[in-house]
């Protein structure tokens, strides 16, 4: 079987309509909301991809940069907020030292082969009492307890690094890195990607047409095919099983 190589570029288009679209873009926006305090106005928001979570951050009041690397994804952010997307490594932002009042981060620390670079930049940015609030725990929250969860098993997407450590993203491990920068947990959160709910005949046509992002595009032909085998064997093939809630955590700066 011959598989495409994965590319943020080339996924921009569909990125948006693929994972929940505008419902989920503002159940996310809500959720950060909630963990923000009413005194913040400038915050960027760092791998914020199309600007989708962006342009509700900036109508709960707020004045918002999207950076992310990927110039496809660029594009439609800057649609969304004009002059107001910049390309930029999430370890190097384009800001000075104690000039923002809130870095905002949906998905993306699980991403990295290290958060701990990222989480120190995001502490330079901030200014005394900013706040950084992040997703945690993000490959985990896919895990809802159904009975395609209990097909995937271990072959359930983790990201670990090349020498296998714990995913980027777990809040252990963000709580250590954060409090070496001074930054504390001061709350936590959570938001329902809502329309995300997979049937067992959705999934298996997206990993047949090798669609399921890149995890599915990893796995060994005999992995497919069992998780093939066993997704056809459950019973409800077109019954949406439930969305995955992911969790926020909201760090501020000393």
């Amino acid at each position: 079987m011959t598989t495409t190589k994965f590319s943020w570029e080339t996924e921009a288009h569909r990125y948006d309509e693929s994972r929940g679209g505008e419902v989920r873009a503002q159940a996310a926006a809500e959720g950060l909301g909630a963990l923000l305090p009413e005194d913040v106005r400038l915050l960027a928001d760092v791998g914020g991809g199309t600007g989708i979570i962006g342009r509700r951050l900036v109508r709960q009041g707020r004045e918002v940069v999207v950076v992310d690397l990927t110039d496809a994804m660029l594009r439609l952010a800057n649609d969304r907020l004009p002059g107001r997307a910049v390309r930029a490594s999430a370890d190097r932002l384009p800001f000075r030292d104690g000039t923002l009042d809130a870095v905002t981060s949906v998905w993306l620390l699980h991403l990295l082969p290290d958060s701990r670079p990222v989480v120190a930049e995001f502490a330079r940015v901030l200014r005394p009492g900013g706040v950084v609030v992040c997703t945690v725990d993000k490959d985990a929250c896919h895990d809802v307890g159904s009975d395609i969860d209990d097909v995937l098993g271990e072959l359930r997407p983790r990201r670990d690094n090349a020498v296998g450590a714990a995913e980027q993203d777990a809040t252990a491990r963000i709580v250590a890195h954060a409090a070496e920068f001074g930054l504390a947990p001061v709350g936590e959160g959570a938001f329902t990607a809502h329309l995300r709910g997979t049937t067992p005949a959705s999934l298996a046509e997206l990993i047949r047409g090798d669609r399921y992002q890149f995890w599915a595009r990893r796995l060994a032909p005999a992995d497919r095919l069992r998780i093939l085998d066993g997704l056809a064997a459950l019973p409800d093939q077109d019954r949406r099983r439930p969305d995955p809630t992911f969790r926020l955590l909201a760090l501020r700066r000393d």
